[in-house]
């Protein structure tokens, strides 16, 4: 029985439209939270997240913390490459998987974060990496191009449970488990199907004997990232899932998104539905206006912690997204009266009310720094428009009308009798030639010569000739 869809994407999502996706925005910020300094700094592959001062990062050498801006390295790699990783919290533990150099040997280790040491889990004699890590319970779950597997962490040996064989790289690229200190019957998992672009759900069952894939659901299938319920919604490019308090996050091309509520909804945290990543990457106050590049990875906060902060790996940085309704206002205006700052754009989705102290943050932020008022005053390219007037900026000035000068009508009357009165002298002109042309042609026709006229004529006395100038009787 074939488990996952493999069938290419569907019609309507080969066909992508060219206007942007509807996409309704969450109240969230976004800030820089690690940037490499240099080329001399290694890359980093992936990010695991205690709270936001205990972060790890995962290189192809090894995994390291950051302290002041700096990498710390935690552990190093000599004879082996990392190929996978992950920060289980529930275990207080990080999962590694290593390469060998020269055997092809894939070995998983556990780092015990508080004994700050690392035990090894398992081998595999195989040359196929895994893609995706999770912890649930007392399990591990490692997903590769071949096999979907699940690892005991509870019984020596690590045994291994075959959960799915893998056909036509129909693997799970990424793996995010809900409730992953409850036992397996009730944790659920999701993952990745890069094959035809979708999100799925799985479940497990566990008996006595064997543990077994008992469900698998398709969450979100392929289209054009459209947000709204979650029976209408789609995904334009899914990477990475994680969970976080609750909902479902998903990095989709160059958004982050989230799936939550009951009945299950879709709104974005950060991004927008663009079809092609943007290569220069910038942060907005507004989550619409930001544009970043493709993601490599996502982590989130402890179950533990009350934040709501998740960090977005993507090819230039690292990104800070958190969720905060502190200024949570719908209308312009009660927003600015709860002493909030206001973004609107182009569209009735996007509108966003947040806290003046996230705003001054960015700004501070910026390199060179700015000033925060800049983005009112509508100096930064952009649909986006701005009301922080509750954030201690002046309104840019209202254009002012010129002044209408008062002899402007008199002006107007003297040119309008100049103009009418030159095509009466025109007229009149014209007038008086046709007048004395007439009046020459009719002078010539009275006094010109009559022409020489002879008559001949009979009498009594005989033949008579008379000339025109001679009388006539």
């Amino acid at each position: 029985m074939r488990l996952f869809p493999v069938g290419g994407c569907s019609t309507y999502a080969l066909f992508l439209p060219l206007v942007l996706a509807h996409r309704e925005y969450l109240p969230s910020w976004s800030a820089n939270f690690y940037r490499p300094h240099g080329l001399h700094e290694v890359e980093v592959k992936s990010v695991g997240l205690v709270n936001v001062e205990t972060v790890f990062f995962a290189t192809d050498s090894g995994i390291s913390t950051l302290h002041d801006g700096l990498l710390t390295p935690v552990v190093e790699l000599r004879d082996a490459e990392l190929t996978s990783f992950h920060l289980c919290h529930h275990r207080s533990s990080i999962f590694y998987e290593t390469l060998s150099r020269d055997g092809g040997v894939l070995t998983i280790y556990e780092y015990n974060l508080a004994l700050k040491e690392s035990v090894k889990v398992t081998s595999f004699q195989e040359t196929v990496p895994a893609k995706a890590l999770a912890c649930i319970d007392h399990l591990l779950l490692r997903s590769s191009r071949a096999n979907l597997v699940a690892i005991s962490l509870a019984t020596h040996g690590a045994p291994r449970s075959m959960l799915q064989k893998f056909k036509e790289d129909e693997y799970l690229a990424s793996l995010a488990v809900a409730f992953p200190a409850d036992s397996v019957q009730h944790a659920e998992i999701f993952g990745v199907v890069p094959r035809n672009r979708s999100v799925v759900k799985l479940r497990l069952n566990q008996d006595s004997v064997n543990l077994r894939l008992s469900e698998v659901e398709e969450l979100l299938t392929a289209g054009d990232g459209t947000d709204g319920p979650i029976e209408h919604a789609s995904v334009l490019e899914p990477l990475h899932v994680a969970w976080l308090h609750g909902k479902l996050l998903v990095v989709d091309k160059c958004s982050l998104r989230q799936v939550s509520g009951e009945p299950m909804v879709v709104k974005t945290l950060l991004g927008r539905s663009d079809l092609e990543c943007s290569v220069n990457e910038t942060l907005a106050p507004a989550p619409w206006a930001s544009k970043i590049s493709a993601a490599r990875g996502v982590a989130t906060e402890s179950e533990g912690t009350a934040g709501q902060t998740a960090l977005l790996l993507t090819g230039q940085q690292v990104i800070q997204v958190t969720q905060d309704d502190t200024c949570a206002e719908i209308s312009r205006e009660t927003c600015v009266k709860a002493g909030c700052g206001w973004a609107e754009g182009d569209r009735t989705s996007q509108r966003h009310c947040f806290p003046c102290k996230r705003l001054q943050s960015w700004a501070d932020a910026q390199r060179p720094a700015l000033d925060p008022c800049v983005l009112e005053a509508g100096t930064q390219p952009g649909p986006t428009r701005y009301d922080l007037e509750a954030c201690g900026c002046v309104p840019p000035p209202a254009p002012t009308k010129a002044p209408k000068s008062q002899g402007a009508p008199l002006l107007i009357l003297l040119r309008l009798v100049a103009f009418f009165g030159a095509i009466g002298a025109g007229l009149t002109y014209c007038y008086r030639g046709y007048r004395q042309r007439q009046r020459q042609q009719l002078e010539a026709e009275m006094y010109m010569p009559a022409p020489h006229v002879q008559f001949h004529t009979f009498n009594d006395s005989g033949y008579v000739r008379y000339d025109e100038s001679e009388p006539f009787s």
